[in-house]
């Protein structure tokens, strides 16, 4: 049953990815801590390594569907600054105590859910061109340390802010996301194999279900409205949250 429950999250999580642009994270590192008790550090590290190919199957895709949906110059910017933050993420993950990582995630996770379902709303204006590109280097380094510290892919962070802040539609800032997470969920699960916080047999399920997953979650994100999509998954985010916060787990 257990190896049955990985399948089908790795599935779900592919589906989000490629849906929404976030990487995976945000199902797969609740759902190893809450439903299969892992501890949270190796929670975030298998993550990663099963968004790394999860997230390249979604490009792909989502190229086949409309090329003109990824930003590669806004892609590359964001990458330089993520590549910084990947590193420093990895560095606080080993000098911060589960319980207050935990509590942190949570946090992070409730924000995103209620922006997602519109509940917070913040007024924004896009940068003018003279501060367009280091605001993507800042953007990079800050989807950089959520990446490797929460396991999410940093696409909680760059989906929004793309929309609020760089002028990309939807269907762009989905895509483009994608195509940021790839390098910075590799090097962030390069870090996190380095401390053994990799389960390479919840791997073996996770990521062929998910490669699935990641190509539904393309066409859904295509075909089906955004909208839609978004208030499912921040319900899901909101609930998650509750439960992370408040659940019991001392194990480092």
């Amino acid at each position: 049953m257990k190896k049955f429950n990985l399948l089908i999250l790795g599935l779900l999580a592919g589906l989000c990815s490629a849906a929404l642009g976030l990487g995976g994270g945000t199902v797969i590192v609740p759902a190893l801590v809450i439903f299969f008790a892992y501890p949270i550090k190796e929670a975030v590290g298998t993550s990663l390594a099963t968004i790394v190919p999860t997230v390249f199957v979604g490009i792909i895709t989502h190229y086949l569907i409309n090329s003109a949906n990824i930003r590669l110059k806004i892609a590359l910017f964001v990458i330089l600054g993520a590549i910084i933050g990947a590193k420093l993420g990895v560095d606080l993950v080993n000098k911060i105590h589960s319980k207050t990582l935990k509590r942190l995630f949570a946090l992070l996770l409730l924000f995103v859910g209620l922006k997602i379902i519109g509940v917070i709303q913040i007024p924004t204006e896009a940068l003018t061109s003279n501060t367009v590109y280091f605001g993507l280097l800042i953007l990079g380094l800050i989807g950089g340390l959520v990446s490797s510290l929460f396991g999410i892919g940093g696409g909680v962070v760059i989906v929004p802010t793309l929309t609020l802040f760089f002028a990309l539609n939807i269907h762009q800032a989905i895509a483009t996301s994608l195509t940021i997470i790839l390098p910075t969920a590799f090097i962030g699960a390069i870090f996190h194999k380095k401390f053994n916080h990799l389960n390479t047999n919840a791997l073996k399920f996770l990521i062929p279900s998910a490669l699935v997953g990641a190509i539904i979650g393309a066409l859904l994100s295509n075909s089906l409205p955004a909208d839609t999509l978004k208030i499912i998954f921040g319900i899901y985010l909101l609930i998650t949250a509750v439960k992370i916060f408040f659940q019991n787990n001392q194990r480092k």
